[in-house]
């Protein structure tokens, strides 16, 4: 009897271990894999031909990097994501993905937004995209950022630059937070995605840490600058 029992506990230490040592596994995997794609967003950035770069990630990842519905001639879509569905299969961490997208236009790269976000189980769930433009100027607004100032909007923001963004503002824009993809409890809002652009206030409210372009424009109560869009 006593040894059916050793047997028995033993097996259950092992299943622990084995599904322990599945989700550490898991876990690096995503997040290795979310450094690499960060990296290569941010390359778009600084790099002299974007269509050539994306052109080799087309190489790289294959069909992972999938055209959208829609495209022609003219202007097309393409994606590639990224999720923690293994281990938020397992209900221990919130469901978290990275969703990139590439849009072209006549033959060239143009833009690319980049979508994180945590599915929570309360009525609010946090969402950040961040968004670069590769034809400067034309391809939106040189900086800027909302929710701006203080508010208590938490949970949907979205950064937008373009090649004539400062240093500052582009490392901001994209220094996410990839521990959203294995930590307990999941990250709660913008500040927890993005802790670069957003921070607490005391008041249970979140302030943006940079100007943008809007921010400029309501405080100004004038017209746009030239510089800026």
């Amino acid at each position: 009897m006593k040894n059916s029992v050793r047997k028995i506990i033993a097996g259950l230490a092992f299943l622990l271990l084995s599904v322990c040592a599945f989700l550490c596994a898991s876990a690096y995997a995503t997040y290795h894999t979310a450094i690499e794609r960060l990296a290569e967003f941010k390359e778009f950035g600084v790099s002299k031909n974007p269509t050539a770069r994306f052109e080799a990630l087309q190489r790289k990842y294959g069909s992972k990097l999938r055209a959208l519905e829609g495209c022609t001639q003219h202007f097309c879509q393409y994606e590639i994501d990224l999720s923690n569905h293994r281990v938020a299969a397992l209900r221990i961490v919130p469901y978290t993905e990275m969703n990139i997208w590439f849009t072209f236009y006549e033959g060239s790269l143009h833009l690319a937004m980049l979508e994180y976000r945590t599915a929570l189980s309360g009525p609010n769930s946090p969402v950040v995209h961040v968004q670069q433009g590769m034809c400067s100027p034309g391809c939106g607004v040189r900086f800027d950022v909302n929710p701006h100032g203080t508010t208590q909007q938490m949970w949907n923001g979205i950064v937008e630059f373009d090649t004539r963004a400062n240093p500052e503002e582009r490392d901001a824009a994209l220094a996410l937070n990839l521990t959203c993809f294995f930590r307990l409890g999941g990250c709660k809002d913008l500040v927890d995605l993005l802790p670069a652009m957003w921070a607490h206030t005391r008041s249970e409210k979140i302030s943006s840490r940079l100007v943008g372009s809007s921010q400029k424009l309501e405080e100004s109560h004038g017209f746009p600058s030239s510089d800026d869009f």
